[in-house]
């Protein structure tokens, strides 16, 4: 077994630092598409105004933009 490293903890706190942050985005990324076909489909299970207002268009380019964000990151970081 080795020896434990001083910097071992940095791994969980990595963990959940990017759990804050990509659950969130990737809630602004799926959930007005998600919406939009539950719309689309008639298929509202509760709190109606919510799901027609995460259809409408604004975010759905709120979607489609952080996406992108995302993507190029990943992509940009992928290609170094």
């Amino acid at each position: 077994m080795s020896k434990p490293h001083w910097n071992d903890w940095a791994d969980g706190v990595t963990l959940v630092l990017q759990a804050i942050v990509y659950i969130p985005l990737l809630y602004i990324i799926l959930m007005p598409w998600l919406c939009l076909v539950l719309v689309k489909l008639g298929r509202i299970p509760f709190l109606p105004g919510l799901f027609q207002a995460m259809a409408s268009t604004g975010w759905l380019v709120a979607s489609g933009v952080v996406g992108l964000v995302v993507l190029f990151v990943v992509v940009r970081s992928l290609v170094r």
